[in-house]
């Protein structure tokens, strides 16, 4: 039971650590600031959700940077997570 509850954590502490960072702290428009997480988690399915529902391509602005890098570092931190398991899990 604690995979399933690490997984939704996983997916969400990001998001909404980038919805209060993106709000409050850059002051980012909240359609903009929407694309970015979405491209964040690499969601081409939820950018094309957001477009439909806002009528208006902007967000779109905030997925494409968003969604480049996280495209280069989700497959790089990949062994980098599983060095880190290993050290903590010890020998």
């Amino acid at each position: 039971m604690i995979l399933p509850l690490l997984g939704i954590l996983v997916s969400l502490l990001p998001a909404f650590v980038s919805l209060i960072v993106g709000s409050k702290l850059m002051k980012i428009e909240t359609p903009i600031l929407l694309g970015i997480i979405a491209g964040q988690h690499c969601s081409t399915p939820t950018i094309s959700a957001l477009v439909s529902q806002a009528g208006d391509s902007v967000l779109v602005l905030g997925y494409t940077v968003t969604y480049a890098i996280s495209n280069v570092l989700l497959p790089l931190m990949g062994p980098v997570v599983v060095a880190i398991a290993v050290a903590i899990q010890g020998p």
